[in-house]
């Protein structure tokens, strides 16, 4: 069992958007693609704060995974986030946005 617990806030508008997925609750395409966006983030190499001095209207990010064998947290910004890991906050993030509507 893979679970991610995905939280933006900040922006311009200061709103929190969050989200908690269950890998095998998905569809077995969606598992996959988000599979691969943690493999290709080497996501549980990350360091676990990234985030550098806040900068007005920026997001910051925090992603937690855990698995049946480990557990990561890692918090970010927009600024500091590594190139490797936006598609996966770009996808959290749109499925946070998707499931609100």
């Amino acid at each position: 069992m893979t679970r991610i617990t995905f939280q933006r806030s900040g922006g311009f508008t200061g709103r929190t958007i969050s989200l908690t997925l269950n890998l095998d609750d998905l569809p077995p395409d969606q598992a996959s693609t988000l599979n691969r966006l943690l493999a290709n983030a080497n996501f549980f190499n990350l360091p676990a704060d990234s985030a550098k001095r806040p900068v007005p209207d920026e997001f910051t990010y925090t992603v937690t995974v855990e698995t049946g064998q480990q557990s990561h947290t890692i918090r970010t910004s927009d600024t500091s986030a590594p190139e490797s890991l936006r598609p996966l906050l770009d996808d959290l993030s749109l499925r946070a946005r998707t499931q609100r509507a």
